[in-house]
């Protein structure tokens, strides 16, 4: 299938040189099939002297480096090089990728094309976690928001005097995780269409393309936004459709446990994100309503 195609993959860079470097030589690798493929890599104020290695890297004419002075949170960084991909190289296909992702498949891009070519303005891959062997693609929502707001609120407020806690009550709600993760696992096996989707690789094309500037809900630092993209998706009747004809494999994680600097304050961070996030995600549900997910 050769269409001519501009494709764009956005890697969010923080930090782990070696993860980024494995994901844009799995990408640089990929047979096109025809399609104009561009890789831009943005630094989310790293710090730490990874991008600098980065830049060091031999030249190779479809990958961009574009860089944060700051780290701007995932939605925001990822939509800084989504706004490089659709202005600057007009592409009308723009997958963005966590820099801890690898991309085997031979035939990724001309599979979607393929996709692209039915009409889907979002989409997700099967992604599989290497160290689990599990999936993790298309997402099972929180049932209940509030109830999951209160929670993060409880837990933060335990742990400031009482650090121990935070592991007795993430114990306890380990059950309704695993069930969620679980019932992802099975689902991931056929395809869905308007599901919540994975946000470590999201694809837009299409209609959200032409009509969106930006992919994620900046108001957010980390945690939530695929519960706010798929909101508004759904509001703004974007056809969501998850497949497994494109497959992704999940390598590590290991920049936000560097990024942290320690457990504990890794484990503050994480609980102030997740309760800011949620409060977007109420406001939404309480001005529009809620869609769930079509399974």
């Amino acid at each position: 299938m050769t269409t001519g195609m501009k494709v764009a993959f956005v890697i969010l860079h923080y930090l782990n040189f070696e993860e980024t470097k494995a994901c844009i030589d799995s990408i640089a690798a990929l047979p096109t099939y025809g399609a104009d493929v561009a890789i831009v890599v943005v630094d989310n104020g790293s710090g730490n002297g990874s991008y600098e290695r980065l830049l060091e890297l031999p030249e190779h004419p479809c990958v961009h480096f574009l860089h944060n002075e700051r780290n701007l949170g995932f939605a925001n960084g990822m939509n800084t090089g989504y706004r490089y991909a659709r202005e600057e190289l007009g592409a009308c296909v723009i997958a963005l990728m966590n820099n801890d992702l690898v991309v085997e498949q031979r035939d990724f891009i001309e599979q979607l094309e393929m996709v692209v070519s039915l009409g889907y303005d979002v989409i997700g891959p099967d992604i599989v976690t290497v160290k689990t062997h599990t999936h993790t693609n298309p997402q099972v929502p929180e049932p209940n928001y509030r109830k999951s707001y209160l929670k993060y609120a409880v837990i933060r407020a335990a742990y400031a005097v009482m650090p121990g806690v935070y592991e007795r009550v993430r114990g306890a709600s380990t059950t309704a995780g695993d069930a969620r993760w679980n019932a992802s696992a099975e689902l991931s096996k056929h395809e869905h269409e308007d599901v919540q989707l994975h946000g470590a690789c999201l694809i837009f094309a299409n209609r959200f393309v032409r009509g969106e500037s930006e992919a994620l809900d900046g108001r957010t630092f980390l945690y939530h936004e695929e519960d706010l993209l798929f909101q508004y998706c759904m509001r703004r009747q974007y056809r969501i459709l998850y497949t497994p004809r494109l497959k992704v494999m999940h390598t590590g994680g290991v920049s936000t446990g560097t990024a942290a600097g320690n457990a504990r304050a890794k484990k503050r961070a994480m609980l102030k994100h997740h309760m800011h996030s949620l409060r977007y995600v109420l406001e939404a549900e309480k001005k529009y309503g809620r869609y769930y997910p079509k399974y």
